[in-house]
């Protein structure tokens, strides 16, 4: 019997295939189970391209992260060689222009400047005859009292965005029109020593309203002060030594 059936399907297969118009004339006969297999392998297609999507985002994602840990790689290494640039400077003339010009060059910053308070007479009088070679707006002077009271006393820096602050001239000089975003980084002497004596600012300042934000990380750029803090501090302290 079932040699019987076996023969007959042989046959049906056969005719079939000789004949693969059949079931358009006649799309009524076609068994549900074909639907049904339609229906399945379409299933099996969306779920296919949705794991291509899937896989293709985090493909894309990966590339993302990839990018950002180079870029942050590039970044280290590039505030490296600028603190040995400034662990290295042997004039005050050299130390402010690698602190203030490497940066910008290297980040693409707008205006980077140094400001020293008035009070620190060792420094000032290190930095008061910088030669003629010495670029202009680059170093400041400020009282002592109108620089506690901008950095608030903190020794975390200061961001200022659009139009805060009305003493941004003190900083930057005939920059300011062109500042819309600022971090202000509060410059100590010998800052691996623990609480120390507050020397100035670095101040960093860009035209972009968004280049410097309160949320923003600012490690390195405190540790770039504190090199160049303990630089000028260095240098001052071998001045009134040699003196």
């Amino acid at each position: 019997m079932d040699s019987d059936l076996n023969i007959q399907e042989e046959q049906i297969y056969s005719w079939l295939k000789e004949n693969p118009d059949f079931f358009k004339k006649y799309p009524e006969l076609l068994p549900a189970a074909i639907t049904a297999s339609g229906k399945v392998l379409n299933l099996e297609a969306g779920q296919l391209k949705s794991l291509q999507k899937q896989n293709e985002q985090l493909k894309e994602r990966l590339e993302s992260i990839l990018a950002r840990l180079n870029r942050n790689d590039e970044i280290h290494q590039a505030y490296h060689a600028i603190q040995i640039k400034l662990l290295t400077a042997q004039t005050p003339q050299e130390l402010i222009t690698v602190a203030t010009e490497s940066p910008e060059e290297v980040f693409d910053i707008g205006r980077i400047t140094v400001a020293i308070c008035e009070a620190e007479k060792n420094i000032t009088g290190l930095c008061v005859d910088m030669g003629d070679d010495f670029p202009k707006d680059r170093l400041f002077f400020i009282e002592e009292k109108e620089l506690l009271s901008t950095l608030n006393n903190k020794e975390a820096p200061i961001i200022r965005v659009g139009l805060e602050g009305n003493n941004r001239h003190l900083f930057f000089g005939s920059y300011t029109k062109h500042i819309r975003s600022e971090a202000l980084v509060p410059l100590f002497s010998h800052p691996d020593k623990g609480k120390s004596q507050l020397i100035g600012s670095l101040n960093i300042g860009d035209p972009s309203p968004s280049r410097f934000l309160p949320s923003d990380s600012t490690e390195l750029l405190q540790d770039l002060a504190n090199v160049l803090g303990l630089c000028l501090s260095r240098l001052a302290n071998c001045q009134t030594i040699n003196a």
